[in-house]
């Protein structure tokens, strides 16, 4: 059977996504270089993810999010954030905001904190009236940046990814912004296994034939398959709302967090080895891309870099007008 364009290039994104996590910034750019010579629908698919993918693994970067014309801004997005100490809260806040905004109050759990969730799931429910109150709102500069590019990318994705945009917005009216340290980056041997999960074919195939042929709830594997696998990162700080995201995570499948591991341990080599065709073709896809595509990937490593020094030195007032206008 012939592979469906769509399918291989959900595995392309999928991998875009794990090299950020896992901090393989060589990995993201290579991958960046390949989904821009796919054609628009790609290259804008990369712009609107670099702010998405910003948001979700690293939210107070939220405010460097300033994209001028060219490609390798959306790029440099991407790659800052898989050179950075990742930052989880506004993910797992959005998350369950979306989740009790669909009527799943088992999100909340009766604590203080639960006041915030029903903020955000408000904004979730009422998205105009959010983003009125919180412009409004007094704020840091720091915030205030942050809080301008969130509104600009607010129909972004899916409306969980929007309910991740609104949390980090929302997270930035609530003091100082937390600054993320450079994470390791050392290239080394990426685990292309990783990028076929439930978001692809390949990996939707062999969770369901894993957890049929061993008895498994297939909900409990996709769920430790993507908690220890998928959502894992080179370095990441405390996040409270992450930690409580993936534990209401836990209590939806009826397993308990601190036996996960028994779970999966025994069944990881199985999932690779049943992946083990499937990644080795991407690999190799990916490779002889790069082997092919030397020349391009290098520029694009080039325009990366000099705009992430020039970035640097950038003041606010220079960083609006270096931006590029409102769509």
């Amino acid at each position: 059977m012939a592979r469906d364009e769509t399918d291989t290039h959900a595995r392309y994104r999928s991998l875009l996504q794990k090299a950020v996590r896992r901090g393989n910034d060589a990995l993201v750019i290579t991958t960046c270089a390949l989904l821009e010579s796919i054609g628009p629908r790609e290259k804008s698919w990369v712009r609107e993810r670099a702010a998405i993918i910003t948001f979700e693994e690293c939210w107070p970067l939220g405010g460097a999010l300033v994209f001028n014309k060219r490609f390798h801004s959306k790029v440099a997005a991407l790659v800052r954030a898989a050179r950075s100490t990742k930052a989880k809260d506004a993910c797992g806040l959005g998350l369950l905001a979306y989740r009790l905004a669909e009527g799943g109050r088992s999100v909340l759990d009766g604590s203080e904190e639960d006041r915030h969730l029903r903020i955000v799931g408000e904004a979730v429910e009422r998205p105009e009236d959010f983003w009125n109150w919180v412009k409004a709102e007094e704020k840091t500069e720091h915030a205030a940046s942050l809080i301008k590019r969130a509104y600009r990318f607010r129909n972004a994705g899916l409306p969980r990814d929007r309910a991740i945009i609104q949390a980090g917005a929302y997270l930035a009216l609530q003091g100082e912004l937390p600054s993320l340290a450079p994470a390791d980056c050392k290239e080394k041997s990426f685990p292309y296994w990783v990028a076929l999960d439930v978001h692809t074919p390949e990996g939707k195939r062999v969770l369901r034939d894993i957890a049929r042929d061993l008895h498994l709830p297939l909900s409990q594997l996709e769920w430790v398959s993507f908690y220890f696998e998928g959502a894992a990162t080179n370095n990441a700080r405390p996040s409270f709302w992450w930690d409580r995201y993936c534990r209401w995570r836990f209590e939806k499948a009826a397993l308990p967090e601190e036996e996960a591991h028994l779970l999966w341990d025994p069944v990881r080599p199985q999932v690779i080895d049943a992946l083990s065709e499937d990644s080795r073709r991407l690999h190799k896809e990916i490779y002889q891309w790069k082997m092919d595509h030397l020349d391009r990937i290098g520029y694009l490593r080039q325009q990366v870099d000099l705009f992430l020094e020039h970035f640097e030195k950038m003041t606010p007032d220079q960083m609006e007008m270096f931006g590029e206008e409102e769509e």
